[in-house]
């Protein structure tokens, strides 16, 4: 098979994933009565549980790396993001949820000034505003048009922002650093364990699981769509990393921002929303920030075989912060965040 026609099929492969995935959370949350956004949770995070699972037991990576400890720490900050994002769609719309999340940028450039002091230049500050424009227009579009709008979800989404951000730090520090980092698949599979049991436990305190359970017996088509949606995650991420693998950070990076846009355009065209010149206007201020951080981001060089391609943390809808090492131990190792 030629490179040309790997690249392709790669590309094409994580866009049809993603959109799936995506896709098939925005049908759920337009079932009659469906406000569950803990039972989403809990149920993604089930699936990446098994996927991961499912990977580890047939490539024979049976022996954890990281202590247990670590993962549910970090278990709670990246339960806590998804959990909140889910909630914040009873009062958003699923592309107004796809543009903040494609934003996740913001929180850690805000993160690594603060407790760091990185310095950002003016290009970067101007991309940074022109960011909060754009997500500034298409949340006035949701405003408009979204009867069920209010501006507590984007109180809950901004929050999730910042919860996302900490999870990719955390995960960095420590699952991919030092001489033996964990393989992904370990990470996807003890993360989903410990929260899809934390999204479980929070439901039933809530009073949301009984709810949720009596909807799901009406409509039993449902669970099967989040846990086929939390598998196009996985084959998605799976496909990003073999990207980043055979092609570099760079070439993975233009495929993510080409998702975004797809995964937007197919919410539109999918599931039909009013189209005001504020979600027009939002959507191009967001794609030309995005796209000028990235190209303003200095390369970070590649050393495969020394410890790990190091890639740009420019954000994307599922595997955030994807490519901060890629080690020689190929996809097991390499940087995953996921945010559902």
């Amino acid at each position: 098979m030629s490179q040309f026609i790997y690249f392709a099929a790669l590309s094409i492969g994580s866009i049809v994933t993603a959109i799936i995935f995506s896709s098939l959370q925005e049908r759920v949350f337009l079932i009659e009565g469906f406000s569950f956004g803990g039972w989403m949770t809990f149920l993604t995070y089930l699936s990446f549980f098994i996927c991961g699972s499912f990977e580890n037991l047939i490539t024979g990576n049976l022996i954890r790396r990281k202590p247990l400890q670590h993962y549910f720490y970090v278990s709670m900050f990246s339960m806590g993001g998804s959990y909140l994002t889910n909630w914040a769609l009873n009062y958003l719309t699923y592309s107004t949820r796809l543009v903040f999340k494609s934003c996740k940028v913001l929180p850690v450039m805000a993160l690594r000034s603060l407790v760091v002091g990185e310095k950002y230049s003016a290009r970067h500050y101007g991309a940074g505003f022109l960011l909060v424009s754009g997500i500034s227009l298409f949340a006035l579009g949701d405003a408009d048009t979204a009867p069920s709008f209010h501006g507590i979800g984007l109180l809950l989404i901004g929050i999730a922002l910042v919860l996302d951000a900490l999870t990719s730090n955390l995960e960095e520090r420590l699952f991919f650093r030092g001489d033996h980092p964990a393989r992904h698949s370990e990470v996807v599979a003890c993360l989903g364990a410990f929260s899809a049991i934390e999204a479980l436990i929070i439901t039933a305190m809530t009073g949301e699981l009984p709810n949720a359970v009596a909807h799901a017996k009406l409509h039993p088509w449902s669970v099967a769509a989040l846990l086929g949606c939390g598998v196009a995650g996985y084959l998605t991420v799976a496909l990003v990393l073999l990207l980043i693998r055979h092609f570099g950070s760079t070439n993975a990076e233009i495929v993510k921002g080409m998702r975004k846009v797809c995964q937007i355009l197919v919410s539109f065209l999918v599931f039909p929303k009013p189209l005001t010149w504020k979600y027009l206007l939002g959507g191009i201020c967001v794609v030309v920030a995005l796209y000028d951080l990235q190209r303003s981001s200095p390369p970070r060089g590649k050393k495969v075989e020394a410890g790990g391609e190091r890639g740009n943390r420019g954000g994307g809808e599922i595997e955030e912060g994807l490519g901060e090492r890629y080690g020689k131990d190929g996809i097991g190792s390499a940087k995953i965040n996921i945010v559902v």
